[in-house]
């Protein structure tokens, strides 16, 4: 048996991993199927290597070409993360599969065994696992990543306090409160702990950050990680005792994690509130730091930063 799973279009390529929590539920209970997941990118071959998806095959647009494949894959059940595509719609109604499921729309309730409605006022990794409600499959974000700490390897020393900063932001300079920015906070951070030692999760993009680190802060006090395998960024984020992050990729298992966490955003086009409601998962250990309408990120001060950070760890 096969259970077919089409990842969504929209900011897909940078945000693979709030797909995660739901393929990992599927792959726990539904135990005999295999899961073929269908990728808008050739970046979604993640899910086979990590072995989430038995087989990634990418898609494009075609009405025929989809029919003919699902047909031919004969699945059992068919799963779409599209919040909205007629084609997809159609095609998925005629592949045959006795369980449909998907965001409500006109035409998938008519052709879906199972829809809900697509909530963007909630974290987004939470409004997929929605979609496994109708099949009674149990929804936890953080489980995968908190199995994963079993083949980490722990890359912290335990007599440090580590805080984990990660400065990155692929979508461009508007997400990014800088490097100086974040070295600032650990100065205060330091002020107030004398422990405190912090890890650096850096992607290509960061290379260029490496010797302002180095320069600003003692060898013994930083670690810096470069693109690292998702099991160790599982166990530096819950071996932190707290973790600062500019939206980004790696910033979601932070956020899947519940651990405690201070993400920062910009309002300076006054579209903050829409951005932190899918984009920020709000518990009791978490806090968005946001500019003032109409300023960058840059203009948020690394000791507001630090005064919240004080308030959840």
């Amino acid at each position: 048996m096969k259970s077919i799973v089409f990842l969504q279009n929209r900011n897909f390529y940078g945000n693979k991993l709030i797909h995660i929590p739901l393929l990992y539920a599927l792959k726990k209970n539904l135990k005999s199927r295999k899961i073929v997941v269908f990728s808008p990118y050739e970046s979604g071959k993640l899910f086979a290597k990590i072995g989430l998806a038995s087989d990634v095959e990418f898609y494009s647009h075609g009405l025929l070409t989809m029919m003919q494949k699902l047909r031919r894959l004969k699945p059992d059940l068919v799963l779409s993360l599209r919040p909205s595509s007629q084609w997809l719609d159609i095609a998925i109604g005629f592949s045959g599969a006795n369980e449909r499921l998907g965001f409500e729309t006109q035409l998938s309730k008519r052709l879906f065994t199972h829809t809900v409605p697509r909530d963007v006022s909630i974290y987004r990794a939470v409004d997929f696992m929605r979609l496994l409600e109708p099949i009674g499959v149990p929804q936890k974000l953080g489980t995968y990543f908190y199995d994963q700490r079993e083949h980490a390897e722990r890359l912290l020393p335990k007599d440090r306090d580590w805080y984990c900063l990660i400065p990155g932001g692929g979508a461009g300079a508007f997400k990014r409160w800088s490097i100086q920015r974040f070295l600032e906070l650990c100065v205060l951070i330091r002020w107030e702990n004398k422990q405190a030692s912090f890890v650096f999760i850096l992607g290509d993009k960061e290379k260029e950050y490496v010797d302002l680190i180095k320069a600003s802060l003692h060898t013994e006090e930083v670690i810096i990680l470069f693109k690292e395998k998702i099991a160790n960024l599982s166990e530096v984020f819950a071996a932190s005792r707290a973790t600062v992050a500019n939206d980004c990729g790696p910033a979601q298992i932070a956020q899947m994690m519940k651990v405690p966490y201070v993400g920062l955003f910009s309002n300076q086009d006054g579209k903050a509130d829409e951005l932190i409601a899918e984009w920020f998962l709000p518990h009791k250990r978490a806090s968005a730091v946001v500019s003032d309408r109409s300023h960058d990120i840059n203009s948020i001060p690394a000791e507001k930063v630090f005064d919240v950070l004080k308030g959840i760890h």
